[in-house]
C-alpha cells in the first residue's frame, strides 16, 4: 500500500498541475499528459542514477519532474536504495551565448521519498515517541547552471539541456547550523544531468 500511494499520489499531482497550466497557456500542440522531456541525472542526493520525465510549466518558469532514483548495494554499503522524487527547478534568467545555445542559472528544491525497507515514515513502536524523526522523507535544495541546445534538424528530440548542480539535504543543513561538529563545507554534493526534449 505504501509503495502504491508513493508512486500514484505524486504522479496525480504532477499530471493535474500540467493539465491546469497547459489549459492556462492554451497549449494545444500536444496532449496535456505527454511530458515535455525525459531526464537522466547522476548523483544529487536523489539516487546514484535517476531517470524520469518532466514538464515545463507556467511558460517555462518552472520545470517539474517525477524521477525514480537507485543506489546499488555496492555504493550504499547496506541495501539497495529506491527513491521517488518530485524535483522543481526555476530558471533565474536566460542568456543566449550562440546560435541555438542558451545558458541559464538555476535554483530549486526536490522532495524525495525512500520506498525501501531501511527507512520509515512513522516511528516504529520499538522506539519511544520523539526518539527519531521519519527517515524516509527528505528535501533537497540546489543551485547550478544549465546549457540548452536546440537541434536544427530534429529527428526524435528537438533539443537538450546539460546541467551541473550543487545541493544539500535539509537534515545536513540543519546539522551544520545547529552542531559545531558538522562543517558547512562537508554538506554539499554535486550532480550532472541531461534533459531531452520532444
Amino acid at each position: 500500500m505504501k509503495i502504491k500511494f508513493t508512486i500514484i499520489f505524486p504522479l496525480i499531482i504532477l499530471l493535474y498541475t500540467n493539465a491546469f497550466t497547459q489549459e492556462i497557456n492554451l497549449d494545444k500542440t500536444k496532449s496535456w499528459y505527454v511530458p515535455d522531456y525525459v531526464k537522466t541525472q547522476f548523483a544529487g542526493n536523489i539516487g546514484l542514477v535517476s531517470v524520469g520525465a518532466g514538464y515545463q510549466l507556467f511558460n517555462k518558469v518552472l520545470y517539474t519532474e517525477l524521477l525514480y532514483g537507485f543506489v546499488p548495494k555496492r555504493v550504499s554499503k547496506a541495501e539497495n536504495i529506491h527513491l521517488i522524487t518530485i524535483k522543481n527547478t526555476f530558471p533565474i534568467y536566460r542568456k543566449e551565448i550562440g546560435k541555438n545555445l542558451t545558458i541559464t542559472p538555476i535554483a530549486g528544491f526536490a522532495a524525495t521519498l525512500d520506498i525501501g525497507t531501511t527507512t520509515f515514515t512513522t516511528l516504529p513502536s520499538k522506539f519511544p515517541d520523539g526518539y527519531y524523526v521519519p527517515t524516509a522523507f527528505h528535501a533537497t535544495l540546489f543551485g547550478g547552471i544549465m546549457v540548452h541546445k536546440d537541434f536544427t534538424k530534429p529527428k526524435i528530440f528537438k533539443g537538450m539541456d546539460f546541467y551541473v548542480e550543487i545541493g544539500t539535504v535539509e537534515s545536513y543543513l540543519w546539522y551544520a547550523i545547529t552542531s559545531s561538529v558538522v562543517d558547512f563545507s562537508t554538506i554539499f554534493s554535486a550532480d550532472v544531468g541531461v534533459n531531452f526534449y520532444f
